[in-house]
């Protein structure tokens, strides 16, 4: 069997990467290639297929350059890429697919191409790694609050509140496709959604998305390798990108009283220098910035640390970094938000707090720091959670019976 996965790019980039590098690892054990078709970039992995990657779209040029003919330029591909398209059907034509999965493909493939495998009779599933399909600005966050105003398709909340990039620019072309979408019904053609946690579901019901099939199913980790450490060094871990959506202020100014507690830092991203520059005004020297770090490296880090933090304000549909970190027998202290929670059992295999509340976070915080005994009982639990409901074996069996059962009806 060949499966062709659509994403917006083949490389390290966060927890997007860690659910495409565990699913190509289970496949290619299983005898199943997974052919990759993505956006041509100086960072992405070797790849036979590469020919038949699109160009990439520079965003960052239309933000600081934004004229109506830099607009309309980007427009044209960010919406609905002709080349895209072109470079998919020379690649069906000379590599046969059995079945699609789609990732993230929105503004640089673009849902355009699902025509293309609709023309060539080639069943599509869609994993949901964010909210584009019925938000505009992917997380339903506006200007660093939860908002869900494009509710019953009103997207044009989306540019008067200036969503995306708290830009005009940006937000019209986000509201403009959302639009366009929706107008021209692609996502029917849609054989299957797969979320990656209730809450992702539900969100999807609450604002009516239609679809055929679906199916809810945790991101599959391969922790064969892993060992737990139920001992630490002392410090508490927060890892993964640094930006607003993620509610790093919330962590910077909860632990910035406890001088007895070490927190480190790895990432990087749009707000690292805010922080680094909060951090360093206020003399907290007990918060440690290790920069983007990733494999076995960040896999020591990760099995040294006391418990890990994840205190995101958006409704992330399945943290990655939740998961990791339960592996390695970690307790997790996560925002009571989105997906998080269905991963964290509150007081089993770690803690919940209220999302955005710093007060909170520190109680939790000092509640567990200095309880070696719940430490250890919740890192168990927490490895117990992941081989019950992340084994890649499960994962595979679900996913291969569907994928046969979609081509067997096409």
């Amino acid at each position: 069997m060949n499966i062709l996965f659509v994403h917006s790019n083949w490389y390290p980039s966060g927890g997007d990467w860690t659910y495409i590098s565990s699913v190509i690892d289970i496949y290619s054990k299983n005898n199943i290639n997974v052919i990759p078709f993505s956006m041509y970039d100086d960072q992405n992995f070797e790849t036979p297929y590469n020919k038949y990657f699109i160009e990439k779209i520079n965003y960052k040029e239309l933000n600081h350059n934004k004229n109506l003919l830099n607009i309309m330029r980007v427009l044209r591909k960010s919406i609905y890429n002709k080349d895209s398209k072109t470079l998919l059907i020379k690649l069906l034509k000379n590599v046969k697919i059995d079945i699609v999965q789609l990732n993230s493909i929105h503004n640089n493939h673009t849902p355009s191409i699902i025509e293309v495998f609709k023309k060539f009779k080639i069943p599509i599933v869609w994993r949901i790694l964010d909210y584009k399909l019925i938000c505009p600005n992917r997380t339903f966050l506006s200007n660093g609050k939860l908002c869900e105003s494009c509710i019953n398709s009103k997207y044009f909340n989306c540019f008067l509140k200036k969503c995306k990039k708290n830009s005009y620019a940006a937000s019209f072309i986000a509201s403009v496709e959302s639009y366009f979408y929706s107008y021209y019904n692609l996502y029917k053609h849609i054989d299957c959604i797969l979320f990656q946690s209730k809450f992702s579901k539900s969100l999807f019901d609450k604002h009516k998305f239609k679809y055929h099939n679906q199916l809810t199913l945790f991101n599959p980790y391969n922790i064969d390798s892993i060992k737990p450490n139920y001992d630490d060094e002392g410090y508490i871990l927060y890892f993964g990108r640094i930006s607003e959506e993620k509610g790093i202020m919330t962590l910077i100014k909860s632990i910035s009283t406890l001088k007895n507690i070490n927190l480190k830092i790895v990432g990087d991203g749009p707000q690292l220098g805010e922080i680094k520059n909060i951090v360093k005004s206020k003399s907290l020297s007990h918060i440690n910035f290790l920069g983007p770090i990733w494999g076995d490296e960040l896999n020591n880090i990760i099995s040294k640390a006391k418990f890990v933090i994840v205190p995101s304000k958006w409704y992330e549909p399945s943290p990655y970094s939740v998961i990791q970190a339960l592996s390695f027998g970690k307790p997790v202290i996560g925002s009571n938000i989105g997906g998080i929670s269905d991963l964290i059992i509150h007081n089993n295999n770690g803690l919940l707090f209220e999302s955005e509340n710093s007060e909170d976070l520190k109680e939790k915080i000092l509640s567990l720091y200095s309880n070696k005994n719940i430490i250890k009982k919740l890192g168990i639990n927490a490895r117990e959670f992941v081989k019950k409901n992340c084994d890649p074996e499960k994962y595979f069996n679900i996913t291969h019976k569907l994928f046969l059962k979609l081509i067997s009806e096409k």
